[in-house]
């Protein structure tokens, strides 16, 4: 029996889903986290598991866009076996075409991820050492959370989608626009 490609992905979809969920319970067990800008190295702690479980966001959207390659392949070899299309479905024309919704909202979710986590944890860094930790923190998992069901609304007719990428860049705006103000007091 032949080794099914799509469960490589799956199974690291699964491993930083996991290491996405250690990064929350060890944040939420963190002893109180500074309301002011950090002082010392130490004061960032809360910080790095926001930073992490963005990592391990970040990863989950890309294995998915894998996994979601691999799986439509598999379908549309399916039904190429079935007689049911002519042509021989091609990895390239499934990975990188526009006519599979589901590769399609894989791809937008891991790009759109990828062009706004820079942003992000700049935000996210400059807003913890100049104005609070606490503050950065909290607006870090609103953001990921808001991040997290993109490949739903997605896939919803618009304007759905703004429902995860306004909060987000809210986010992202509110922490970059309140350090600038507090930089130029």
């Amino acid at each position: 029996m032949a080794f099914n490609i799509k469960y490589l992905p799956l199974s690291l979809i699964a491993t930083m889903a996991a290491s996405f969920v250690f990064c929350m319970h060890v944040a939420m067990n963190h002893p109180e986290t500074t309301p002011g800008p950090a002082q010392s190295l130490n004061d960032y702690t809360p910080v790095i598991y926001v930073v992490a479980a963005s990592m391990c966001m970040y990863y989950v959207f890309l294995f998915y866009q894998s996994y979601t390659t691999f799986d439509e392949l598999q379908k549309a070899r399916k039904t190429f076996r079935d007689k049911k299309t002519k042509e021989a479905p091609d990895i390239k024309q499934i990975k990188y075409g526009v006519e599979n919704s589901n590769v399609v909202a894989a791809n937008r979710t891991a790009g759109n991820y990828t062009e706004q986590l820079v942003p992000f944890l700049l935000s996210l860094v400059l807003y913890s050492t100049c104005v609070s930790v606490q503050g950065a923190v909290k607006w870090g998992w609103v953001w990921l959370f808001f991040r997290s069901f993109y490949t739903v609304v997605f896939k919803l007719p618009f304007p759905c989608l703004l429902i995860s990428t306004v909060p987000a860049y809210y986010c992202v705006w509110f922490m970059m626009g309140a350090t600038l103000v507090t930089i130029s007091k």
